[in-house]
């Protein structure tokens, strides 16, 4: 029996896109958590607090979730804990009385700062496999990618979140 040399193939099928996509996701996602541990933060609370960095250190706990694309309950659950550790606060919306507002708090502010450096050189490392044309058309195409699926995933999920009140109001 002889050793052939294996030959590198591309699956170029929409579906073999899709996945080498997702397992990029996958692997990029890991590779940040395993460089966040060092730092004793989790992906989900960078998320959040860059997320609410971004918008001036205030946010509803749904503006959070539907920034850093998570369920509303994991994010209620990651606030909690920042709460705890005093990063951030809640203050009851003066628009809204049944809503609040997530405010960033100066020791939450204190670990931004920290953080900001650390995210830089993490991203650095991350694409250092790219050059400057290929970082700007991987931020289109994925921009692209967002536009189209978006609008089709928050009317699934309305449409499923319908569905759900429905069986709850039949169930009562």
């Amino acid at each position: 029996m002889t050793v052939k040399s294996v030959v590198k193939r591309t699956d170029k099928t929409p579906l073999g896109t899709l996945l080498s996509i997702l397992t990029s996701f996958e692997v990029m996602a890991r590779y940040l958590e395993l460089k966040l541990q060092r730092h004793q933060v989790s992906l989900i609370r960078f998320n959040i607090m860059s997320a609410l960095a971004k918008r001036g250190g205030e946010m509803t706990p749904s503006e959070i979730a539907e920034a850093v694309f998570r369920e509303k309950n994991t994010i209620t659950a990651a606030i909690n804990t920042l709460e705890r550790e005093g990063l951030v606060h809640r203050e009851p919306s003066i628009d809204d009385r049944r809503s609040v507002k997530v405010m960033i708090t100066e020791k939450g502010w204190d670990e931004v700062n920290h953080l900001s450096p650390i995210a830089q050189e993490l991203s650095q490392e991350a694409l250092s496999c790219l050059d400057k044309n290929n970082i700007e058309d991987l931020v289109e195409i994925m921009r692209s990618l967002r536009a189209s699926l978006l609008p089709k995933v928050t009317k699934a999920s309305a449409d499923g979140k319908r569905s759900n009140n429905e069986v709850s109001q039949r169930n009562r």
